[in-house]
């Protein structure tokens, strides 16, 4: 490993710390498998009162789920330590007095860990500033500044003297910039240099023999809730159909939304598929949802009429009803989906801020980790997996430029793992990360209306069942 080469980014902080001779990197961290969309490399100087000045070297692997890791070099002014830790980063999304702050930050998550250093005495822990941009239909986030935690409390402004983003396939071109924060044993660094990871296949795959079917439906007609619906549709179709493509199988995707939206559309299109045993099922819904007080299933029932005068009681289904139609089939994967309210009959589910979404890097192209989809579509035994996005009595909170945040949250997972490097993936894994990341994107929304509130702050909090 060739540590040196890396001086050109920050020649000064190299010279001091090659001074000494070698080091050497300890293999710790937050146990970061590498499938973060986007790559930061910042420089940031900060002069703390009464000391001198310090600069920091950092490099950001931020997910698309607005989560991240910041590995951080700098020398110690008291010690003349060099210094290398890592930071978990959590988006923080702040409403005051119910008006969206246009800003995000990344915040700490949890404390610093010692990748190379003796104590982490003196180090200022980061929060990096985002400012809202939106660019025609899309919205995103572009970092413009790094504050720092100081001992009193207060944060204190840095100067940005370098603000790159940085791609996976750029980065291949930079291996030296790569090599200055991790090691080459590292997942991160093989995902980011070579497109490998552990195991995971990548590059042109065979054509494969199953077949997956997709149902996707969503009331986009909605006064209320419409934008969000439409957003969540292109969302999940999205996934699912460039799933199908980087696996190079076939794929039949019946869309039902808009004027087409009918109790009488759904179960047709149930009725009308054929899967084989080795087949793979996904049903699809964002719309309103309900519950009757008598309701003996914990999951939801799908609203399925477009105007409000119809009946109500013959134009819904039930998500767990769907769930047993389609396991009728006996394909080897069904997968039945909800993302609305499960609370009574004219409950409101309140619009809640977007969360920190940035701009795909340049070049950006991942391959697919088709390893970790066989884990979850290819199973030896047939697999049932029931989701509903809220809980009983809860509703689903969403987002007008964002879609559902269940929804956002589940494909931001599904891209996180199947376009990773990582090695191992169960659908109670995936569907644990999707529920925790939701209920803190639910949290942000204020409380209003029927439903559970934490500190005033409205809970969503998804049910899921995974069968053998």
């Amino acid at each position: 490993m060739n540590e040196k080469s890396g001086c050109r980014y920050f020649r000064q902080f190299c010279l001091r710390y090659f001074a000494a001779g070698f080091f050497v990197f300890l293999v710790l961290g937050f146990g970061l498998k590498a499938f973060g969309q986007s790559y930061f490399y910042f420089e940031n100087k900060i002069t703390p009162p009464g000391k001198s000045p310090l600069t920091y070297y950092t490099f950001l692997t931020l997910a698309n789920n607005g989560s991240g890791i910041a590995r951080v070099r700098y020398v110690d002014p008291a010690s003349g330590e060099k210094r290398l830790l890592e930071v978990g980063l959590l988006d923080s999304t702040d409403i005051s007095q119910g008006i969206q702050n246009p800003d995000h930050y990344l915040i700490p998550d949890g404390e610093p860990l010692p990748i190379l250093a003796t104590t982490i005495d003196g180090f200022h822990a980061p929060r990096i500033l985002f400012k809202k941009e939106k660019a025609g239909e899309n919205l995103y986030y572009l970092p413009i500044n790094i504050e720092y935690h100081l001992p009193d409390g207060t944060w204190i402004s840095s100067e940005m003297l370098v603000n790159q983003q940085k791609s996976a396939t750029g980065l291949r071109d930079e291996t030296d910039l790569v090599r200055v924060f991790y090691n080459e044993s590292d997942d991160i660094f093989n995902d980011i240099l070579y497109q490998t990871g552990n195991t995971g296949q990548r590059g042109s795959l065979p054509r494969r023999k199953e077949k997956l079917y997709l149902i996707s439906v969503a009331n986009t007609v909605d006064k209320v809730i419409g934008e969000t619906t439409k957003i969540d549709l292109d969302k999940v179709t999205g996934t699912f159909t460039k799933l199908a493509a980087d696996m190079n199988m076939e794929i039949q995707v019946y869309k039902i939304s808009g004027p087409s939206l009918s109790i009488k559309a759904v179960e047709s299109a149930l009725a009308g598929i054929r899967p084989t045993a080795i087949d793979i099922v996904v049903f699809y819904y964002s719309g309103h949802g309900f519950r009757y007080t008598d309701d003996k299933s914990l999951y939801p029932r799908m609203s399925l009429r477009l105007n409000k005068d119809a009946d109500l009681g013959k134009n819904n289904l039930g998500l767990e009803s769907v769930s047993k139609m389609l396991l009728k089939k006996k394909a080897r994967v069904t997968l039945c989906v909800s993302d609305c309210c499960n609370s009574d009959v004219g409950v409101t589910a309140p619009l809640g801020p977007d969360p920190l979404v940035v701009k795909d890097p340049p070049g950006y192209q991942p391959q697919i980790n088709a390893y970790l989809v066989a884990q979850l579509f290819f199973p030896e035994k047939p697999v049932s997996i029931l989701i509903g996005s809220a809980d009983k009595y809860q509703v689903a909170v969403g987002n007008p430029d964002l879609g559902g945040y269940f929804t956002h949250s589940f494909t931001s997972e599904m891209r996180n793992v199947l376009y990773g490097s990582g090695s191992n993936v169960t659908w109670l894994s995936l569907l644990a990360n999707t529920r925790a990341k939701a209920t803190r994107l639910s949290l942000s929304a204020p409380c209003k209306g029927d439903g559970p509130c934490v500190n005033n702050r409205r809970l969503q909090s998804a049910r899921f069942e995974v069968s053998k």
